[in-house]
């Protein structure tokens, strides 16, 4: 079954648009809400219907509300706003002319943009991928002598499952949005694809080598999933 896209209307009045996925092999149904895309995901069966996917959620209508309800506001790049930016709330100011993002750190941290108007959320973006490109470059060139290894590449995705990947060749993937992440959340991913280059598995000593490089990699992991949804929004309803 090609993947049918649904509107519809859940008994409190939101709009939801459902995607109603069949996948060989699937024994069941299962619900999920993408965080990024606003919308709710129906897999099931290879044949399953239109009538019995929305039944379905028809029955699971009050876990629906909730996870729609849990979903963090969109963080669009607009003047004035704040967004995360290094796991902090930080101002986006503009300023006209040219020149590079200027960060201010303190105890409220600003992002000095030069924009007009018509540019400036682009203009934020761009400077926030390069911010992340700079921290994850700092990180693996501090990291990587400790395991003997170094990338053949580190490039920066917008990704919507992994945080990072690695491949054979050495190739290691981010996500730019980790930007938004405290710095300790963006080491523990380039630790984890850099042990990756010495075992391309989830092994008890892949492991070892990412204590080695991060011990306290649990806490970083661990906020990443907390907070993950809104590290996604950014960006997100202003018209990028």
């Amino acid at each position: 079954m090609v993947a049918l896209s649904v509107e519809f209307a859940l008994p409190s009045g939101r709009q939801v648009i459902a995607i109603i996925k069949g996948r060989r092999g699937a024994q069941r149904m299962t619900l999920r809400v993408d965080p990024i895309s606003h919308r709710l995901v129906v897999n099931g069966p290879a044949r399953v219907s239109k009538r019995d996917a929305l039944n379905f959620v028809a029955a699971h209508h009050d876990w629906v509300e909730r996870r729609f309800a849990a979903l963090p506001s969109s963080a669009p790049f607009l003047e004035g706003a704040h967004i995360l930016f290094r796991g902090r709330p930080t101002l986006l100011r503009r300023r006209d002319g040219r020149g590079a993002a200027i960060y201010r750190d303190g105890e409220a941290p600003e992002l000095d943009i030069a924009a007009g108007d018509a540019r400036f959320e682009r203009k934020v973006e761009l400077a926030l991928k390069a911010y992340a490109h700079s921290d994850a470059l700092s990180f693996s060139d501090r990291l990587s002598p400790h395991l003997g290894v170094a990338p053949q590449s580190l490039a920066l995705r917008d990704t919507r499952s992994r945080w990072g990947s690695c491949n054979s060749k050495g190739d290691i993937m981010l996500s730019w949005r980790l930007i938004g992440a405290p710095p300790k959340g963006c080491e523990y991913v380039v630790a984890h694809e850099l042990a990756h280059l010495r075992e391309l598995n989830h092994s008890a000593r892949f492991w070892g080598h990412v204590s080695a490089l991060v011990p306290d990699w649990q806490m970083a992991r661990a906020w990443l999933k907390a907070n993950g949804a809104q590290l996604h929004a950014l960006g997100r309803g202003g018209g990028l």
